[in-house]
């Protein structure tokens, strides 16, 4: 998968450069290999990993305060009423319910964290990816880690064109 979004941004790429005059300078960058060096993406990943394993121990737990509730109705079961039955299958069902809660809480909040560590890293890529762009003259640069272009000037933006061929404001 990969090498196919790689050899399509350089298709891409080859197709662009037969149309646009020929000052443009095209580069790119691959940002996961970035990325992985950035010291700052390194501890985010840890504090990350770190919350991750907290969110688990917790879940460990309930699942753990769950198996025990069940072994003790399935253990006592023919003892009990039916009142106490359905007072035990209802507890269990409720943490059943908290647990399943927990798990969605807690994907929620292992995401956002995550983007809420990683958001300032990305802006500092992204800036260096634009000053060295614009140092260095280049009108594009894609990423081939994504596919995607990073950067890219206004001087070939011929949206204003399309829209006036279409008639369109």
């Amino acid at each position: 998968m990969k090498n196919i979004v790689k050899t399509l941004v350089f298709v891409t790429v080859a197709l662009f450069s037969f149309n646009l005059q020929a000052q443009d300078k095209f580069g790119h960058i691959d940002s996961s290999e970035i990325l992985a060096l950035m010291p700052e993406t390194k501890n985010a990943e840890q504090a990350i990993q770190n919350y991750a394993v907290e969110l688990e121990n917790q879940l460990k737990a309930m699942y753990s305060e769950y198996e025990t509730k069940l072994a003790e109705y399935t253990d006592g079961e023919k003892l009990m009423t039916d009142v106490v039955k359905q007072s035990k299958i209802t507890n269990l069902e409720d943490l059943q319910l908290r647990i399943n809660q927990f798990q969605q809480n807690s994907q929620n909040d292992l995401q956002k964290r995550r983007n809420d560590a990683l958001k300032p890293i990305l802006e500092k890529a992204q800036n260096a990816v634009n000053e060295v762009a614009q140092e260095n003259g280049y009108t594009y640069i894609f990423d081939i880690s994504t596919g995607t272009v990073v950067f890219k000037t206004d001087a070939n933006d011929i949206t204003a064109l399309v829209k006036a061929k279409l008639g369109v404001q």
